[in-house]
């Protein structure tokens, strides 16, 4: 799911160009989206548990399984990169929504949408636990094999679907912020009554804004990144 993504690349060079966004074609691609969005959510995420089964880009030989033939245990395969993949989805479609409110103030009930997929899909992937896709003694993400009895096991074997958390990272302008002050009412208000959903991530919100006032929504907080980074340059 990366074609958010294309189409947030899309309209930022067009608006660098131009030094305006094109927010019809947004608007237009925007719908779409949202309909593959939806599709990921009630097909690809067999349990509710907002992890996910696909988004192996073709890659089929990054693990242990052909992905595209049934497993040979029975069971399901819980995907570190399909889960990212959809992180980086919900971040990408909620930047699109403030862009949208622009054309119509009701998108910024869909930066609340977006913002609640992100939390709990990053509360999915790294809250510790038999059930996480995080291996805090290896430190790095991986697949999690789900048996038909109902017991998991993480695949240990150290590939690109661990590096995928890294791509669900955006940056967030102040600009951008200002523009949504209900969203940001209800993001506070999420923080607040269940603390558990930004454990997990990088520190987000006031008090942890970067150069410029900046913030950042990203999968990864500095422990994580630093582990995951140690492996992957070894």
């Amino acid at each position: 799911p990366v074609h958010a993504w294309a189409s947030v690349f899309l309209y930022r060079m067009e608006q660098s160009l131009s030094g305006k966004g094109d927010l019809k074609f947004l608007d237009s691609v925007f719908r779409k989206l949202v309909i593959n969005f939806t599709w990921w959510v009630n097909r690809k995420d067999r349990y509710g548990k907002n992890v996910f089964e696909g988004g192996f880009h073709g890659l089929d030989n990054i693990g242990i399984f052909d992905r595209s033939a049934p497993l040979p245990t029975g069971g399901s395969l819980e995907q570190a990169d399909g889960t990212a993949w959809m992180a980086l989805f919900s971040q990408n479609m909620l930047e699109m929504s403030v862009e949208l409110t622009a054309l119509d103030p009701s998108y910024e009930d869909m930066v609340v949408k977006f913002v609640d997929h992100f939390y709990f899909i990053a509360a999915a992937m790294n809250t510790p636990g038999a059930d996480s896709m995080w291996d805090d003694e290896d430190g790095f993400y991986y697949d999690l094999l789900r048996l038909p009895d109902g017991s998991s096991q993480l695949l240990k074997v150290r590939s690109l679907v661990g590096l995928l958390p890294l791509c669900a990272t955006t940056v967030i302008e102040p600009e951008q912020r200002n523009r949504v002050p209900r969203a940001m009412e209800f993001i506070k208000e999420r923080q607040r009554r269940i603390p558990e959903l930004v454990k997990a991530i990088h520190p987000t919100g006031e008090g942890n804004f970067g150069v410029a006032d900046r913030g950042i929504f990203a999968l990864l907080d500095r422990d994580r990144l630093t582990r995951v980074l140690t492996r992957m340059l070894d």
